[in-house]
């Protein structure tokens, strides 16, 4: 497939001459650094971490099956939202695709940087309204974000539908993959290979519980993983950060464990759910969170909160009224809540 990565980068960012220090041309550990003006007393903490984090992308590189050089690492998913609107969209020129409902952060970050935000509805099914973003795209479109599995529900998209949409669609399509681990349907990383506008966010946050040191992961075409590499704070992962991802990394037993008991809590949290009296539809879900919509959600919600149990309230219409994310918790937290909606009463 033919397509023109360079034109869509924004002009500026394709000129763009990135902060450079001494850590870029010196890859090596064992040296007499005198070149960053930093603190010489060893604190474990008082030299600037890599910019570039080598190893953790080459143990990521491994995990993922991803080249380095198609990889970037940003503090949190939301930074590299950021980063990829500001190197692909013009200010007050260019718009954006989104599906509702969905992440807000690409309509906050399109909004920070004056983008215009073309939003759709999701199908019935919760799908991505393929034929719709086509229609409401125009020479101003830079970018479609689509989020697999579905947030608040849960719902995967098919690879194939994916792949279909990046053959014809002639700017980039960004894949959401936060919640990819928990799901049947396998990752989009296969496609980038063969599809030099596809973009696929991950996350640490979720199947890995690294939500508190904030990494996010970007994979790309390698000429566009160097732009949002030009873009990004040089220093955007911070030393901590990345020693604690790669001590964390490495167990991969007790990984593969924790996403077993996630699984099993998640089909016993649906169960539960689908047998309580107060909710009406329980949603299918491929992620670490079920869906289900009540009548009584807000005095649920409320009942829940005074009983330090707190969820989410998802009242989104027209796809989804009325309904409240639950995330899987432990067997004991989900002993929890399943008393807690027990004991619960709609005229309480």
């Amino acid at each position: 497939m033919s397509f023109p990565l360079e034109h869509l980068v924004r002009p500026n960012i394709r000129a763009l001459e990135p902060y450079s220090c001494a850590r870029d041309e010196y890859d090596g550990d064992q040296a007499l650094f005198l070149d960053a003006n930093e603190n010489p007393f060893d604190t474990g903490l008082n030299r600037y971490p890599d910019p570039h984090q080598r190893a953790l992308k080459k143990a990521l590189s491994a995990l993922k099956g991803v080249p380095v050089e198609r990889m970037v690492l940003g503090n949190g998913s939301d930074e590299i939202i950021d980063i990829v609107i500001r190197s692909l969209c013009r200010p007050g020129q260019d718009n954006i695709v989104v599906f509702s409902p969905g992440y807000s952060m690409y309509e906050v970050a399109a909004h920070i940087n004056e983008v215009e935000v073309r939003r759709l509805d999701l199908t019935p099914d919760f799908q991505p309204d393929w034929k719709g973003a086509e229609a409401v795209s125009d020479a101003c479109t830079k970018a479609v974000f689509v989020v697999s599995p579905n947030n608040p529900v849960g719902t995967p998209v098919p690879l194939a539908d994916i792949e279909a949409f990046c053959a014809r669609f002639p700017a980039f399509v960004v894949v959401d993959e936060a919640y990819v681990d928990f799901s049947t349907e396998p990752s989009a990383v296969g496609l980038l290979e063969k599809y030099p506008n596809l973009i696929i966010l991950q996350t640490l946050s979720k199947s890995w519980g690294m939500a508190s040191l904030r990494l996010g992961m970007c994979f790309s075409h390698e000429y566009l993983a160097g732009v949002f590499s030009k873009v990004k704070a040089p220093y955007n992962v911070g030393g901590l950060t990345q020693r604690t991802a790669l001590e964390t990394l490495s167990d991969l037993s007790g990984y593969r464990e924790k996403m077993e008991a996630i699984k099993a809590q998640r089909d016993r949290l649906e169960a539960m759910l689908r047998a309580c009296p107060w909710f009406e539809r329980v949603w299918p879900s491929q992620a670490n969170f079920v869906l289900a919509s009540s009548p009584y959600f807000r005095p649920l919600y409320r009942y829940l909160t005074e009983h330090k149990v707190v969820v989410r309230v998802r009242d989104i219409p027209p796809r989804i009224p009325c309904a409240l994310r639950i995330t899987v918790g432990t067997p004991e937290q989900n002993d929890r809540l399943e008393q807690l909606l027990a004991d619960f009463r709609p005229e309480d």
